[in-house]
């Protein structure tokens, strides 16, 4: 009995110690695994951190009175960060709150054409009237050889200009799409089909109306059904219908650096290039699309949206793909990425694809003078992703808006002198030809300012005083100022 329970104990501690031996060898590399990837994820964490506490100071300096950020890693969403307060002055923003995308709505509507070119509906190279016959412009010839990859790549030929003339117009029908193309028959290329980059929103109002054409449905509902809802956007919209149901108000201008509510309505026309809403939320999502591909749309198809197709400007390091511009890093790999406006939003979005980080920041106020700020704390995240120390945000002040202040008070103190003159000064001036000679001069600056300034910043009117609306009516302001004094010029000089 003994010497069997001796062979037993044995046999038994024979198999313990083989059973420890597997299980060891089992569980040692799991727990070294495990620690590497604590270790990923403390270095991760301390990542986050930093950027958290840069967005906290970003934030507090862009005035902006609500936003959002979003970055994904390798396929997750690693952060969201939201402040603030949306357009009715007391909602807190939410992960789930959407704004307006503005320009970032380019690369959502590439990404709807691409998956009709997967689908094998759409031949990027095909002229654009084999699917929209309606299409047309000044120059029938020009407008036969558009192609759809020309009007993807913002080298169709149309200008910055074409793209202002028929923008952010309120529209809230259905027709608005097609409407907006049909405006566009009287337009004159100033380029050369293929010739070179020209951004203009009209492009992207032009591949809206072709993606209605051939999938037959409104813009809205093939977002909302092939776009938005597989690549889980569920807060996304592009209809003023839509948007409202999902929580959408309008955002903020900025007067002189002070938030005034917006009352600039969403154009359903405007949604392919401008007028798309989503969240923080959802834009995480669609980062994750781009950067790990073949779910919705598929690698091949999704790398070419992103690929260098021509250069933005002669001498640029900058390109521009199918929606997305291009930038190499000094560091090596690239940077691609887009900025997005509306009067009352404002947009930023980054891929780093070689380091599988992906970014969105998304804010409620607007004002063209201060667009270049969300560019700059965007720059700053970038810094951190690519483990580099940010600077603290630091925002310059628009010494346009200030300058022109200026001149508006000399001009009002220049009209108050004339009045004086007019009105106090009893004894004839005797100076008939000095007064003729400066009513001119007031008459000529008030018949110019307004011309002259939007032509040498390459804008309409309607523009103009959409996305800069202080000075736009410091603009008006100097031309009634330099009128009254001028038609008070003409009085002096009559009563010379």
């Amino acid at each position: 009995m003994k010497s069997l329970l001796s062979v037993q104990s044995f046999r038994f501690y024979s198999y313990f110690l083989c059973l420890s031996l597997i299980v060891s060898t089992l569980i040692l590399p799991s727990q070294h695994a495990s620690a590497a990837q604590q270790a990923i994820s403390a270095e991760l964490q301390a990542k986050l951190d930093e950027i958290d506490a840069y967005i906290d100071d970003a934030a507090a300096k862009l005035g902006a009175p609500g936003g959002s950020m979003v970055l994904v890693k390798d396929g997750q969403i690693v952060y969201r960060k939201t402040w603030g307060v949306t357009g009715d002055g007391k909602t807190a923003v939410t992960a789930q709150t959407p704004f307006l995308l503005g320009s970032l709505s380019k690369g959502l509507t590439a990404y709807g054409i691409m998956l009709l070119v997967q689908a094998n509906k759409i031949d990027l190279d095909a002229p654009v009237r084999q699917y929209l016959p309606s299409f047309t412009l000044e120059s029938e010839e020009d407008a036969a050889k558009i192609t759809v990859r020309q009007l993807l790549t913002q080298t169709s030929g149309l200008g910055t200009e074409s793209g202002m003339k028929f923008a952010d117009q309120g529209a809230d029908d259905s027709e608005a799409v097609q409407r907006y193309v049909r405006e566009l028959s009287t337009e004159a290329t100033t380029a050369r089909p293929g010739e070179r980059h020209q951004y203009s929103n009209a492009n992207y109002g032009i591949l809206g109306a072709l993606i209605e054409r051939i999938y037959g449905v409104s813009f809205e509902e093939y977002m909302d059904k092939s776009v938005f809802e597989p690549l889980g956007m569920s807060n996304a919209a592009a209809s003023v219908r839509q948007a409202k149901e999902k929580g959408w108000m309008s955002g903020y201008r900025s007067w002189f650096g002070l938030s005034v509510q917006s009352d600039i309505a969403y154009d359903n026309g405007g949604a392919p290039y401008g007028y798309i809403a989503a969240s923080a939320e959802d834009m995480g999502h669609y980062l994750i699309g781009m950067l790990q591909p073949d779910a919705v749309l598929s690698a091949r198809y999704t790398r070419m949206m992103m690929e260098p197709a021509v250069l933005t400007r002669a001498n640029s390091q900058t390109s521009y793909g199918f929606g997305w511009r291009i930038t190499p890093l000094a560091e090596g790999g690239e940077r691609i990425w887009h900025a997005g406006s509306t009067p009352d939003y404002r947009s930023e979005i980054m891929l780093l694809p070689g380091e599988g980080w992906g970014a969105a920041i998304l804010t409620n106020r607007n004002n063209s003078l201060e667009e270049i700020r969300l560019t700059q704390v965007m720059n700053g995240v970038q810094q951190i992703l690519l483990g580099k120390k940010a600077q603290p945000a630091t925002f310059s002040v628009p010494m346009e808006r200030w300058l022109f202040a200026v001149v508006f008070l000399v001009l009002l103190l220049v009209t108050a002198r004339v009045v004086y003159r007019l009105f106090r000064v009893r004894r004839k001036s005797g100076n008939r030809r000095i007064w003729a000679g400066l009513a001119t001069v007031f008459i000529l600056l008030a018949v110019l300012l307004l011309p002259v300034l939007l032509y040498g910043l390459n804008v309409t009117w309607h523009t103009f005083s959409l996305f800069v609306p202080d000075m736009a009516a410091l603009a008006v302001g100097c031309v009634v100022l330099l009128t009254a004094s001028g038609l008070l010029s003409v009085k002096m000089a009559v009563n010379g």
